[in-house]
């Protein structure tokens, strides 16, 4: 493992470094503003929704356009604190951003019509160890009865895991040779199939809605698994 990986330290740099807000992921525009044949989620029109692991904020313009009320959760308090400045200086309306991790959740029981993790609930090394089944329960914990999860996991396949070693848990990988250079040793959650997934965030969720992302995109192996589940 790469032993000055420091998760906090390192998405803290890289979120300061820019104050801009990147377009929201084209995955999640489809998925709040589109119909489609094998999505049982309806259309959200209004609500509460949490955006875990936020990042630079970048979904914050679209969720009130759809008419939902972001909140946020990111890894340290100084991005949380950059995205609130960011979010404020283009007048976009929000709930808050608070600090926390997916094992770690700073906010209460059953508030959320829905739980929006796109790409980053599988992320382990800065919570409380290598026990998935706490991220899903707290992801559960903060969302309503019959809330909606909406779910992106990067396949085996993924550029992600390019070069990436077998953790000494099963179902986790430790990154190695990350594109970006700031996610060198972080472990991460690994599922190999749509099967895997229901089986283990069955125990808080059903009503599951799969989907995939497989594109070569210039070179790069653009693999996700993507899912929607309703909270039981």
């Amino acid at each position: 493992m790469h032993m000055t990986y420091n998760a906090k330290d390192e998405w803290t740099r890289l979120y300061q470094a820019s104050e801009e807000i990147a377009y929201p992921a084209e995955g999640v525009i489809r998925l709040l503003k589109g119909t489609f044949p094998g999505l049982k989620m309806p259309r959200p029109t209004s609500g509460n929704i949490l955006d875990l692991g936020c990042g630079d904020g970048r979904h914050f313009p679209l969720f009130e356009q759809v008419g939902l009320t972001g909140y946020g959760t990111e890894i340290s308090e100084e991005i949380c604190s950059a995205i609130t400045k960011r979010l404020n200086e283009r007048g976009i309306k929000f709930g808050e951003i608070l600090n926390g991790t997916t094992d770690n959740l700073s906010y209460p029981d059953r508030f959320f019509d829905y739980l929006l993790t796109w790409n980053s609930c599988y992320y382990m090394t800065s919570g409380q160890g290598l026990d998935f089944g706490i991220h899903i329960r707290e992801m559960a914990r903060v969302l309503k009865k019959d809330g909606w999860i909406i779910c992106s996991i990067p396949k085996k396949t993924s550029f992600v895991y390019e070069n990436s070693r077998a953790a000494e848990i099963p179902g986790f990988r430790v990154l190695a040779k990350d594109p970006w250079g700031t996610r060198e040793g972080e472990i991460m959650k690994c599922f190999e199939s749509r099967d895997e997934i229901e089986q283990e965030f069955g125990e808080c969720f059903h009503d599951f809605c799969h989907a995939d992302i497989d594109m070569d995109w210039f070179g790069l192996a653009y693999h996700w698994h993507v899912f929607v589940a309703r909270r039981k």
